[in-house]
């Protein structure tokens, strides 16, 4: 399984608060994750963050939208998270679907690595205690303490590759 986390235009953007130094550069590595995942048939999830203030009002707003070279197929998984992680009704979305039965390997990319990517990394991990998850560096990025961030996964058990 592939969990694609918060690459949404906003990051891409240096007047938005939400600039993500070093996105740009993520772009083609997920980019070629996402294919080799859609070639062997991997469930892929993304996250996309559409914070409280934008919840029920303009919350398809351009900045808000996953990176077109990212853009999901319709047979992959969009959920909308309001804070840092996914809620619970969404863990338990994603724990029942018929596509995850024996999944042994949980990928997360993304940003903030700080924040969104290690959240949701702990919290799937509540849902999937017996799988193994992963997170490549090249393919993570963070605003600050990236090297902190992943110290702290990697004492979660989280495969740093």
């Amino acid at each position: 399984m592939l969990i694609i986390v918060d690459m949404q235009n906003r990051i891409l953007d240096e007047d938005d608060e939400c600039f993500v130094p070093g996105a740009t550069q993520l772009i083609p590595r997920i980019k070629h994750r996402l294919q080799q995942a859609r070639l062997t048939e991997e469930l892929v999830i993304y996250t996309r963050d559409v914070p409280v203030e934008f919840k029920n009002k303009d919350e398809e707003n351009f900045a808000l939208q996953i990176i077109p070279e990212l853009a999901p197929l319709a047979s992959e998984i969009i959920l909308k998270k309001h804070y840092f992680t996914l809620p619970p009704k969404q863990l338990l979305k994603i724990q029942a679907l018929p596509e995850v039965a024996g999944q042994k390997t949980i990928e997360l990319v993304g940003t903030e690595l700080q924040l969104c990517v290690l959240a949701n990394t702990l919290a799937l991990q509540s849902i999937f205690p017996e799988a193994d998850f992963v997170i490549v560096p090249k393919r993570v990025a963070g605003r600050k303490m990236t090297e902190d961030a992943l110290a702290l996964l990697k004492d979660f058990n989280v495969q740093i590759k």
